[in-house]
């Protein structure tokens, strides 16, 4: 306990950090005063007690114990749960400082953080899945480098990976192995339409939500050149069944046609709960072509199931890629009619056009900071009139940050800065850290004969934004669309520029 040596140490580190409230560590030091055996100086016995009430989790128990309570906290978010752990990182369950959003928070082992091609595939992995918004795919929120630590912040999926899901129900329906793989090629073919595949298609790399949806996480490997010595074993494993398929029917490196292979390896497994080829940590045995290529078929354990589903699984498995479906796609096409056959398709509520998905209205609320009355009224015709925002107006850039730190923060901050520029500088980069931390887009529009200085004064992030003059209100619209993962319209509109 060389970190907390007393009481009132203890007592700053856990409110400051907002692990728990005053009022909770009031009341559990007074049930502790009524104890004969209290001793003010029992730090162990105090974070004991806070943890055998449920105020902190087990991982802050034996971190604080173990002189390691400053690691609970990374770049404005506390750690509750480690949810998942390999070779090359960890993933928490974390909230933020106020406990008011939960995410899931991807942290690069230390081991590899002092590795710069380590760090390199680790910050790649993030920007290649933190362009994607769909329903099955678990968006990233953030992407940040804190000191040595590395983290991604993503949405936290509540519910558990596919193997634990399988692990649980021991056996699952045709129909729901069925809507399972429609979710992950309907993932699939959307990040196929951005340009990428996945490359890792496993149950742990797909999360079942507590509503029953499928969703992808991990591209780390979608393109990656895994040759590098420094790439983990776990890496070099995860690539090796990919390589091994391909290389044996002459198949091109990130063939999509090869996810489909893999997620019909899964369908498998949830139809017939075998594996379809034996588990190995061997590394040749896993380079053996004729590992993928002799596969029980799938009615000798099955028997009963519908010809519809051993077709389609024979078809996702078939060795030859010219022989295999061809795009994700066409498997969701196949599988969307078993669903209908088994009585339970649902028309998708999030419609796709030309590979992006388009949200249900959701009246994005965005706060407007603009001193300028005259410009109001076209602000109000073309945000919430033309497209939907439900709109609040504020002259006062102080105000607007009162709003964002406030109970019912906006979720968007549009700063019309031209008059305010000095206003706006002084609060933006408070600006900043709330928007990273609430997932709130902020953007400050400044004049055009201020950029050089704000170029110098303000570095840009995901969620604190700068845009300059003459910009348009369709420009300040798909930044927000963008930012927020909502769509963008994808008819012409007006490009009127702010004045």
């Amino acid at each position: 306990m060389a970190q907390f040596r007393s009481n009132e140490a203890l007592k700053r580190f856990l409110i400051q950090s907002k692990l728990v409230s005053p009022h909770d560590w009031e009341q559990t030091l007074a049930t502790l005063r009524k104890s004969v055996f209290f001793d003010a100086d029992d730090v162990a016995g105090i974070v004991d007690k806070l943890a055998a009430a449920d105020l902190l989790t087990p991982l802050q128990r034996n971190r604080i114990l173990g002189g390691e309570g400053e690691s609970l906290l990374l770049g404005g978010y506390k750690l509750q749960y480690r949810n998942g752990s390999g070779s090359f990182a960890r993933v928490f369950r974390a909230a933020t400082l106020d406990g008011r959003r939960t995410v899931a928070l991807k942290l690069l082992r230390d081991r590899w953080a002092q590795d710069p091609d380590a760090v390199r595939r680790f910050h790649r992995e993030a920007r290649i899945s933190q362009r994607f918004r769909h329903p099955n795919i678990v968006p990233i929120w953030d992407i940040v480098t804190e000191g040595d630590h590395h983290f991604i912040v993503m949405e936290f999926i509540e519910g558990g990976n596919l193997r634990d899901f399988v692990r649980i129900r021991a056996n699952v329906t045709p129909a729901e192995s069925a809507q399972c793989v429609y979710d992950i090629c309907s993932g699939l073919s959307y990040a196929n339409s951005m340009g990428t595949t996945h490359r890792d298609l496993k149950l742990t790399n797909v999360l079942m939500s507590s509503d029953r949806v499928a969703r992808l996480v991990d591209f780390g490997l979608a393109g990656a050149d895994t040759s590098s010595k420094s790439f983990t074993s776990d890496e070099v494993h995860r690539a090796i069944e990919y390589a091994s398929l391909e290389r044996g029917t002459n198949a091109p490196k990130n063939d999509p046609r090869t996810d489909i292979f893999f997620a019909g390896a899964i369908l498998y497994e949830l139809l017939s709960s075998e594996s379809p080829w034996p588990r190995t940590r061997d590394r040749e045995e896993r380079r053996l072509f004729s590992r993928y290529a002799q596969i029980r078929p799938l009615h000798t354990f099955r028997p009963d199931l519908p010809q519809s589903m051993l077709d389609i699984t024979a078809q996702m498995l078939a060795v030859s890629p010219s022989e295999r479906y061809q795009t994700a796609d066409e498997v969701c096409a196949d599988l969307q009619v078993v669903l209908k056959q088994f009585g339970v398709w649902k028309e998708r509520s999030h419609p796709v056009v030309n590979g992006q998905v388009i949200p249900p209205e959701i009246g994005f609320h965005l706060l407007i900071v603009d001193p300028v009355e005259k410009r109001v009224e076209a602000l109000k015709q073309y945000f919430g009139s033309r497209h939907g925002f439900k709109l609040t107006f504020c002259q006062d850039p102080h105000v607007a940050l009162r709003q964002l730190k406030g109970r019912n923060p906006p979720a968007g901050v549009l700063l019309l800065a031209d008059t305010t520029r000095d206003a706006v500088l002084e609060i933006f980069p408070e600006v900043q850290a709330w928007g990273r931390t609430l997932q709130t887009p902020c953007l400050a529009v400044f004049s055009e004969q201020d950029e050089e200085l704000i170029r110098q004064t303000i570095t840009s992030t995901r969620f604190g934004s700068t845009m300059f003059q003459p910009a348009t209100l369709r420009d300040i619209r798909r930044h927000f669309e963008t930012k927020s993962g909502s769509s963008v319209d994808t008819h012409d509109d007006s490009g009127q520029i702010v004045e």
